[in-house]
């Protein structure tokens, strides 16, 4: 199918012509006096080598064949070749004379007397299979004859509008037949050389079936001017002139003066488009936040009437964590289904639990439902996916959930509270929650950025031990913390000092409250400042990469020692025995009673594995506590081991969401090593605990501990069910 047939020269090859394409490639074109229907054969006779050569067939409209070779040729060509037409066909000689001129292919001329499917199958051998095998796609005069090609076929071809750009990524648009509905290659010819377009295009019916939609993407570092598109298929082939003049429209003008709003453009410019580049990422979160679609929930509220709205759909690499509600005392639905393009469809398994509607929604008992959707990166651009409810009638309707947040701290926090906690149970988790938290959170890393450092006074000169401090907007323990380091010598003469600041927004108020203390207690300190709020592990780390002692003391800003002479215990326990990989102290709370005297692991009645501190609440003094020897593990706010040992352990895991159980996951990462955890019964501190992680909203609204305690007995059961086992048959009588 051909729309405009162009105007014709008379050139027939009855006899077989030799013509130039460009410097290096040369086609013969030959029309021999039959149909031909078996493979024809081009030899050369003076056994000169052709490094390349194709040929394609073509029918004629008087019903016979034309045959063009293309093959390529250095310097002047000089042969003498022997054509056949298939294996019982006519045959023909042509000899060529390097000296002698060659006349330029002549595109009129060789699409003279074509079918219009022979047509088609000229253009799309020349400009997808012969550009590519003879890299002709940035010869200038390879273009030139493509676009007489094109002009010979279609000599008024409609027009296709670039209609957008984002950087060097442009939108292309145009109508087709109906018919067009397979497209097989799509090829943008103009100044700047041959290109195909990405093989996702947007190709769908329009106007009632009359017509179709295409829109179709490529990159070019400059609007596509004097160019045409080239769209080819089982249906024949469509030629469309290129127009530029909005070619410099931005994605979100293009869509609010665009009267074709149709949702399944929409997905494909979110998901496709935005896919691209993170320029093209940031337009379609953009574009979706300037002209968000109205959310749609079904129903109304009332005592028997059946509801159901999607209030959460995040979208991240592995899927969409889906939230919401419902009210179906009629059994009215059926299934829930979310929409992956077009009217593609993945089917929720909802995980249901009782909940109540607030009174100024009439306080209705409801249904709260949370699924997973495992769509993978398809729809990761999206801040509104959109949602289809089928009825137990066969209805079909659908939903739209309010915009999402697109920044990382947002999303991972509106994820947080997407389940109650009393509801976050194992299955939950492990169902709903545990990928999509880490797609969260490794996408809340990557916007952390890099931290800054400021030193404070002269730094200590080869420490023997680095004491890394993270802070979070708490700062009423620096001050009698920085007076024990001071008031101990042997600190003051062998660490540095590196504090982490985690809320940098407050950076230049501790860096005022350090040089204060610098001048109060003559320490030197290091301040890190995170670019972004981190959590508590990236802070650890940041501050150990800058470390320069040989061990790294891991401090709470909430923790005071009641002594001095600590530090140098704890470092000495890991001098005297390399198999020791970290060692910690007796914490104690502000009324005296322990608060850490070793870290174990403890189940619950459900068989779940807890972190759990030895002799929690205990008196001081209590004689088993007092008692140093190896643990299961010990407690990040007072845990000191080599650098070396910490940096092998790939220092605190990330993926724990705020700050908790990154300690316990160091010890069993350094257990599986062969290295022990040692507790010191007789290094005693003071711990004002989770003074600065109830700061964060993010850790007390939501279910990132149950998240965390799982995701630590889902990488660890094993090892964690060994070392209890052999804790409790070598020291049972610790079982507290």
């Amino acid at each position: 199918m051909l729309e405009t047939l162009g105007s014709y020269v008379e050139s027939p090859f009855d006899a077989p012509q030799f013509l130039q394409l460009t410097p290096d490639v040369y086609l013969v074109a030959w029309d021999p006096p039959h149909a031909v229907s078996a493979a024809p054969k081009l030899e050369e006779q003076a056994q000169k080598k052709l490094s390349a050569m194709a040929s394609v067939r073509l029918a004629l409209l008087d019903g016979r064949t034309r045959i063009l070779w293309a093959l390529s040729l250095k310097g002047d060509p000089d042969l003498q070749l022997k054509l056949t037409a298939g294996s019982i066909g006519s045959g023909a000689e042509l000899k060529v004379k390097g000296e002698e001129p060659v006349a330029a292919a002549d595109a009129f001329a060789l699409t003279n007397g074509l079918t219009q499917n022979a047509c088609a199958v000229l253009v799309t051998t020349i400009l997808s299979t012969w550009s590519g095998m003879f890299k002709l796609a940035r010869s200038r005069s390879f273009v030139g004859f493509a676009k007489k090609l094109l002009h010979s076929v279609n000599d008024t071809p409609p027009v296709a509008d670039c209609v957008a750009s984002v950087g060097e990524t442009r939108i292309l648009e145009t109508f087709l037949n109906s018919e067009c509905a397979e497209i097989t290659s799509a090829t943008l010819i103009g100044d700047a050389g041959i290109k195909r377009l990405d093989a996702d295009f947007f190709n769908t019916l329009h106007n009632n079936g009359k017509s179709r939609l295409f829109i179709g993407v490529v990159d070019t570092p400059q609007a596509p001017t004097k160019s045409y598109m080239v769209l080819s298929g089982p249906w024949g082939l469509a030629i469309r002139r290129l127009e530029t003049g909005n070619a410099e429209r931005s994605l979100g003008a293009w869509w609010a003066t665009n009267a074709r709003k149709l949702p399944d453009v929409r997905d494909y410019i979110i998901t496709r488009f935005g896919a691209r580049t993170q320029t093209t990422m940031a337009a379609v979160r953009d574009l979706q936040l300037s002209e968000p679609m109205p959310a749609k929930r079904h129903g109304t509220l009332g005592e028997t009437a059946a509801f159901c709205a999607v209030e959460t759909a995040l979208a991240v690499d592995s899927g969409v964590l889906v939230g919401g509600w419902m009210r179906d005392p009629g059994k009215a639905y059926k299934e829930l289904a979310i929409l992956t393009g077009g009217e593609e469809q993945v089917a929720l398994d909802l995980h249901t639990f009782d909940g109540v509607l607030p009174e100024a929604q009439g306080g209705y008992a409801i249904k709260r439902f949370v699924a997973f959707a495992p769509t993978g990166q398809t729809l990761s651009n999206h801040i509104q996916p959109r949602f289809k409810l089928t009825m137990a009638s066969g209805e079909r309707t659908s939903l739209v959930p309010p915009p999402q947040p697109s920044d990382a701290v947002e999303s991972r926090a509106s994820a947080l509270s997407v389940v109650p906690p009393r509801h976050a149970t194992d299955h939950v988790v492990a169902e709903c929650l545990a990928r999509p938290f880490a797609d969260l959170q490794d996408r809340f890393r990557q916007q952390v950025g890099t931290p800054s450092e400021i030193v404070i006074g002269e730094p200590v000169g080869q420490p023997v031990v680095s004491i890394v401090i993270p802070l979070y907007k708490v700062y009423e323990f620096i001050k009698p913390q920085l007076a024990a380091f001071a008031a101990d010598r042997w600190l003051a003469e062998n660490a540095e000092i590196v504090f982490v600041l985690d809320s940098p927004e407050q950076a230049a108020h501790v860096e005022d409250l350090l040089i204060g203390f610098h001048l109060l207690y003559g320490l030197s300190y290091r301040l890190v400042v995170m670019e972004q709020n981190g959590g508590y592990a990236l802070a650890c780390n940041a501050g150990a990469s800058r470390a320069s002692g040989r061990y790294i003391a891991m401090i709470n800003s909430d923790v005071v020692p009641l002594e001095s002479g600590w530090l140098e215990q704890l470092c000495a326990c890991l001098m005297m025995d390399e198999q020791v990989g970290a060692v910690g102290a007796k914490l104690l709370y502000a009324d005296n009673a322990i608060q850490h005297a070793g870290l174990k692991f403890i189940q619950d009645e459900k068989k779940r594995w807890f972190n759990h501190h030895y002799f929690k609440g205990f008196p001081r003094n209590f004689p088993q506590a007092s008692t140093s020897r190896e643990v299961p593990g010990v407690t990040g706010a007072c845990l000191v081991m080599s650098r070396e040992d910490f940096e092998k352990a790939g220092g605190y895991t990330t993926d724990f969401i705020i700050g908790d159980y990154e300690d316990s996951d160091l010890c069993l990462k350094l257990r599986s090593s062969n290295k022990k955890i040692y507790y010191l019964g007789d290094v005693e501190l003071y711990h004002f605990e989770r003074v600065s992680i109830n700061k964060n909203g993010d850790y007390t609204r939501g279910v990132a501990s149950q998240y965390n305690r799982w995701l630590q007995q889902y990488r660890w059961r094993q090892e964690i069910m060994d070392v209890m086992s052999a804790i409790g048959v070598r020291d049972g009588v610790l079982s507290v």
